[in-house]
């Protein structure tokens, strides 16, 4: 008796296998786009005067990140370009945009923060305010 393993299937099989096919007949037309890390995936670390977030972006030059604050919201912005098809200037190029914001608590200092960009990791350092902290109230006895 032979065994045949069961393999759970997948709606979007078809869809893949027609998408590469795709690729392959259009590959040499139109312009990959390229892959962008993600920006979900963060080293993010506690200290008691400040919190620093790492985001790994190999690829993206320092031109193409911002990271803006305004008010209470912290975003991060990457541009990712491909290279122009042909080595030809005008060429058709693929462009990856991505971009993630935050709500910064009370307690981060956002005219202090910094960002810094070294070997292909940016590092988001965010200051926390001097003097903010819960304090504990007194209860008055009746």
């Amino acid at each position: 008796m032979m065994y045949y393993p069961m393999r759970q299937w997948n709606p979007f099989d078809l869809f893949d296998r027609m998408l590469s096919q795709w690729q392959h007949v259009l590959g040499s037309f139109w312009p990959a786009v390229p892959s962008l890390p993600s920006l979900d995936q963060m080293d993010v670390q506690q200290g008691d005067q400040d919190a620093v977030i790492r985001i790994e972006v190999p690829g993206i030059s320092p031109e193409d990140l911002s990271v803006t604050v305004d008010g209470n919201m912290l975003t991060i912005r990457a541009v990712h370009r491909a290279i122009p098809m042909g080595g030809e200037e005008g060429g058709a190029q693929g462009v990856a945009t991505y971009q993630r914001s935050f709500t910064l608590p009370p307690s981060v200092d956002a005219d202090k923060i910094t960002a810094r960009y070294h070997h292909g990791v940016l590092e988001i350092r965010l200051p926390r305010t001097q003097g903010q902290g819960g304090r504990q109230i007194p209860i008055d006895l009746a």
